[in-house]
């Protein structure tokens, strides 16, 4: 199979009372015929035209308006969720600084639902409830993040006893976007 060897003619030059055609090898790349400015010869010119490009850039429009939402509820989903596996860690750590004893009290964390405010929990030691007990720590979630249960305005008290860790049963619900997700404790003190 012979391999065709592309040219494009450039300007005719008279030497010596000849006309002599100069031939130079062209890429068989993309190739579409083009004028040249200088002269009247034809030439091929590689690229792409505007309005190949405008299509690709088009599409590449589409595609990242379609991929942000996917990519905005992702995280989301994300942000929920490791709210909601902190919550539960924390839980757990307050259970087990009851069951041996830590500073004599039991432990807990008391979780506020602020009506258009802040929403957070704090975990915290006592000997009777959250009114007479000492703060050790406070955790704010993000913004768009909120509880659902404790209700709007309310709070919620989870109270691990000493040595045995039981409290009562109790569930906290993280919302955000239509999304949620549920931590739950158990009456013997599991937390999942």
């Amino acid at each position: 199979m012979k391999k065709e060897q592309l040219t494009c003619d450039t300007a005719s030059r008279t030497i010596n009372g000849t006309r002599n055609a100069t031939r130079i090898p062209v890429s068989p790349l993309r190739l579409s015929p083009v004028k040249c400015q200088m002269s009247n010869v034809k030439c091929f010119q590689k690229g792409f035209s505007l309005l190949e490009l405008l299509i690709v850039v088009a599409i590449i429009a589409i595609l990242g308006t379609v991929g942000s939402g996917y990519y905005r509820e992702f995280i989301k989903n994300v942000e929920i969720q490791s709210v909601s596996k902190t919550l539960a860690s924390d839980l757990r750590h307050a259970r087990s600084k009851a069951m041996i004893g830590e500073d004599g009290f039991k432990w807990g964390a008391h979780i506020v639902n602020v009506n258009g405010g802040d929403q957070y929990y704090e975990l915290f030691s006592t000997p009777t409830n959250y009114a007479g007990g000492t703060v050790t720590a406070t955790t704010t979630l993000s913004r768009g993040l909120v509880f659902s249960d404790p209700s709007a305005g309310s709070n919620k008290d989870i109270i691990f006893t000493k040595i045995s860790g039981t409290t009562t049963v109790a569930t906290v619900v993280i919302v955000s976007e239509g999304k949620y997700a549920t931590t739950t404790v158990s009456s013997i003190g599991a937390v999942y």
